[in-house]
């Protein structure tokens, strides 16, 4: 008998996030954090990435490096705002909005498939779940950082 059960959903929520990640690329084309960077920019245009980093919660650097590959592609572009060139702009090129319709119909059947069998009560049930484990994971690392702080260990 598992004495901490809080362990064993800890890890079915592992093993559950790595196959959300694997079955997304392998039916979409694009990993995860790839795709919210395009699918925003389909969505809101033009971006700083200042202003991408701040929407998509991604920590600047990683969000550069996606950006980097992604640009490769040719499916963005970057360049300095006409307003303030200490900024970064980024947008979609018609490659890249090419792209995002193409997969969009695809995200759309796997969203389908991955969570079709689950009613709508479920589905917020399983929203309203994740919601509060989320803020019980926030609460707990601002009250290490809180602690570590006062330790000074910094």
């Amino acid at each position: 008998m598992n004495e901490f059960p809080q362990l064993q959903a800890i890890q079915q929520l592992g093993r559950t996030y790595r196959a959300l990640m694997s079955a997304f690329e392998s039916n979409i084309g694009h990993t995860m954090p790839r795709w919210r960077i395009l699918l925003t920019l389909y969505q809101s245009g033009e971006r700083s990435q200042k202003e991408l980093a701040r929407a998509l919660l991604i920590d600047p650097a990683a969000l550069t490096r996606q950006i980097q590959v992604i640009e490769r592609q040719g499916w963005i572009e970057r360049h300095s705002d006409a307003k303030d060139n200490r900024l970064t702009n980024v947008a979609l090129t018609a490659a890249g909005r090419e792209i995002v319709d193409a997969a969009l119909p695809r995200r759309a059947a796997f969203i389908e498939r991955a969570f079709g069998d689950l009613s709508h009560e479920q589905m917020g049930m399983l929203s309203t779940m994740l919601q509060t484990l989320e803020h019980g994971l926030q609460q707990a690392g601002a009250d290490r950082a809180g602690t570590a702080d006062a330790a000074g260990e910094t």
